[in-house]
């Protein structure tokens, strides 16, 4: 597998980027496009159990554009490339007839954990929450049990940016994660406020309009957000 690019810019030529690890290479991001590559996993009713991990863009069985954009599990297709600038998570405030509830939204965000890896080495992680995607819906509701929930404000400019962009490429293997760790530290048995490991537990309740579906869960969508560029021909 190619090594990870860390891009640096060319003093004096607006537009130009130079990876260090081709430096014979110029980069033209005029030749890219801004954009996505995203793709989604369902987290289920009920409880969440401790270790519970669920990974993006591995499996890709059955899903439609809706859910994911990116044709060949954990890379970018062949002739594709990307400088990703962004990380976000998205929860999906509807799937069909389920509409997670507000508690769902809080009970995700405050208590999964994300984890984002490229060749094996981190690029960034921490509570779910620290990663805005800049999308959702904004305003107010008077729906049964609902609200308008997103992470952070719904304005792309308010989402946080890497340090250093990064070159990727179909030689790269993305690996991205969300868990539901053990929290032992908050139970009462060794002076924590919490009765027992159940209390600490995220539980998923969507609401749903119409017939109930069987264990409906909520769709997250995890977005690499950056300029893109795609061959040419095939």
């Amino acid at each position: 597998m190619g090594e990870q690019g860390v891009i640096e810019p060319i003093p004096g030529q607006p537009g130009l980027f130079r990876d260090p690890a081709n430096p014979n290479v110029i980069i033209n991001i005029r030749d890219f496009r801004e954009g996505d590559k995203y793709d989604s996993v369902v987290v289920p009713t009920g409880s969440q159990t401790a270790g519970t991990e669920f990974t993006f863009f591995n499996n890709l069985q059955g899903k439609t554009l809706m859910d994911k954009n990116i044709n060949t599990p954990t890379k970018l297709s062949a002739g594709e490339s990307m400088i990703l600038d962004r990380i976000g998570l998205y929860i999906r405030s509807s799937t069909g007839i389920s509409f997670p509830s507000p508690q769902d939204y809080k009970s995700l965000v405050d208590n999964a954990y994300y984890r984002l890896n490229i060749n094996g080495l981190l690029q960034d992680e921490g509570p779910a929450i620290k990663f805005p995607s800049g999308y959702g819906l904004y305003g107010s509701t008077q729906e049964s049990g609902q609200g308008i929930v997103s992470i952070g404000v719904p304005a792309t400019a308010s989402a946080s940016r890497l340090i250093r962009k990064q070159l990727l490429n179909q030689n790269h293997e993305i690996s991205a994660t969300l868990t539901f760790m053990k929290r032992d530290w908050l139970l009462s048995t060794v002076g924590g406020p919490f009765p027992s490991a159940a209390s600490t537990q995220a539980s998923i309740v969507v609401q749903t309009s119409g017939a109930t579906p069987a264990n409906c869960g909520i769709v997250v969508v995890n977005l690499l957000h950056g300029l893109i560029r795609t061959a040419s021909t095939k």
